[in-house]
């Protein structure tokens, strides 16, 4: 029979197999007493009949990580540029008069404002990214 033991901090703890079958498990039940577990690298290792679970934890950030950040943004064109868009699209088929850009510009002053905070936002992103540190990866990628 199989038995399951994690290390974590200097300690050795027994676990049982339907607990230490997969990492979340083993995740979800240290996570009350080892609160960096969550974000942990895990191996596993057999030994004579024993697997070794081996929970070490990485370097936290404050916040979201930049990729999560990422993610969990809208989706979505800039306002500004699809406006303009319509306007050059309804330009070259000659459906614009002078008046239509007139009534046109409440919708063109709010693009312009969507727009430069998209813009910002992206700006902000590249800047978390650019100061971002390396993450190693928990596997070795293949082919590398």
């Amino acid at each position: 029979m199989t038995s399951y033991t994690v290390k974590i901090e200097g300690q050795v703890i027994p676990l049982p197999e339907e607990i230490a079958k997969d990492d979340e498990g083993v995740k979800r039940a240290l996570a009350p007493y080892y609160p960096e577990a969550a974000n942990a690298m895990i191996t596993r290792v057999e030994k004579d009949g024993n697997i070794e679970i081996t929970v070490v934890k990485r370097a936290g950030t404050k916040g979201l990580l930049p990729l999560q950040h990422l993610v969990e943004c809208p989706e979505g064109r800039n306002s500004a540029i699809e406006l303009n868009e319509q306007i050059v699209r309804r330009a070259a088929d000659g459906d614009l008069t002078p008046l239509d850009l007139l009534e046109l510009e409440p919708l063109i002053d709010t693009a312009i404002q969507d727009g430069k905070a998209q813009a910002e936002a992206i700006e902000g992103t590249l800047k978390r990214l650019t100061r971002s540190a390396a993450q190693p990866a928990p596997v070795v990628i293949t082919g590398f």
